[in-house]
């Protein structure tokens, strides 16, 4: 998957900074830290790079230039102005949050990521070093090392560059449609469920999260009585698997079995509101693996509205279907449990005698 990338960190320190504080030069960098951002910087960007510390960062507002000139006795020079940004940079245009998380990343050392957070004026990254978690962010043109609210249990690492967060300010547009709050929006990119990471929209007061693919696209609440939305679930279960072991499609879930050896299977299930979770289970059964392309979304959401009315089932009946292929069988089929009466169908939805 490829994102499209904003100015680096030399783009950010030329447009975050105040012309005066661009002239100043803070502190010598470490050994590390010096090596990762001489990569980035041109020479003439170095001199504004400020406070990166052996071992963590700190506020760029707490360094200063040394004062020109040599002092006069019983006179204490002036300290240079706080390094400060410009009047506004909202975190919410266009390129700004990308370049700041760049800049984060690069003054960490490109370590090893565990989490982003990005509102409309801070951002922070937390990142792994000696198994220990560590929290750097920008806030009021400070970088600052911050109190890690992260202990790390080998969560999933990531790379930033995989998220498409070059326009933070549209995905808060987009969660406030569909969460109907745009207060203190946060946006946290970290793992949700055995190395899934996602990207998630929160609001305070807390009204209902809303969940993002890496590329951007929203994980909306799905309906599996509709072609879109079984289409949907079915691309966010089986993913890239050539091949299923079982389908199982209920009212508020849509759950996909993906054979990993002979006696165990990955169950990944997309719930109607929530991302995809996945589950490893012992299983042995004799279901034979077939193509996931002889699923169509579109028959199955027609007989689902179909068949309680050829059943002469009380309208709002549930209709379950599970789809799977014995090894007695040379075809997987589909059953579908409508009101305590089960249909036998192919794949292209013909009624099967029992």
């Amino acid at each position: 998957m490829q994102t499209r990338r904003m100015a680096g960190p030399r783009g950010v320190l030329t447009r975050v900074l105040n012309p005066g504080s661009r002239k100043t030069l803070a502190r010598v960098l470490n050994p590390g830290s010096r090596k990762t951002l001489a990569r980035v910087l041109n020479p003439g960007s170095r001199k504004i790079l400020a406070c990166v510390l052996t071992g963590a960062l700190v506020a760029l507002g707490g360094c200063s230039a040394s004062p020109s000139g040599p002092a006069t006795p019983g006179h204490t020079p002036t300290p240079t102005p706080a390094v400060t940004t410009q009047p506004d940079f909202p975190l919410t245009a266009p390129g700004n949050a990308r370049q700041i998380v760049d800049f984060l990343w690069a003054a960490s050392g490109h370590k090893p990521i565990l989490r982003v957070e990005v509102t409309a004026t801070t951002a922070n990254i937390t990142y792994l070093d000696d198994r220990n978690a560590y929290t750097i962010g920008f806030a009021n043109g400070a970088v600052s090392k911050l109190d890690s609210t992260v202990t790390y249990i080998d969560q999933t690492e990531f790379n930033p560059d995989e998220f498409a967060i070059d326009d933070v300010g549209s995905l808060f547009d987009q969660a406030a449609a569909l969460s109907g709050s745009r207060q203190q929006q946060d946006l946290q990119i970290n793992e949700y469920d055995q190395g899934n990471v996602i990207m998630t929209v929160t609001t305070t007061p807390e009204s209902s999260t809303v969940f993002f693919r890496p590329d951007g696209t929203p994980i909306h609440k799905l309906d599996f009585r509709n072609v879109q939305d079984l289409t949907e679930g079915l691309s966010d279960t089986v993913q890239n698997s050539p091949t299923v072991s079982a389908v199982s499609i209920k009212p508020d879930a849509l759950s996909v079995d993906v054979r990993i050896d002979a006696a165990t299977i990955q169950r990944r299930t997309r719930q109607n509101a929530l991302p995809t979770i996945v589950a490893t289970l012992k299983d042995s059964s004799d279901s034979v693996a077939f193509s996931s392309t002889v699923i169509d979304p579109a028959v199955i959401a027609r007989l689902e509205q179909d068949l309680p009315g050829q059943l002469n089932k009380p309208a709002g009946t549930t209709v379950q279907v599970s789809i799977q292929q014995r090894s007695s069988e040379d075809a997987p089929r589909m059953h579908f449990q409508v009101g305590g009466t089960e249909v036998v169908t192919s794949m292209d939805g013909t009624i099967l005698p029992k």
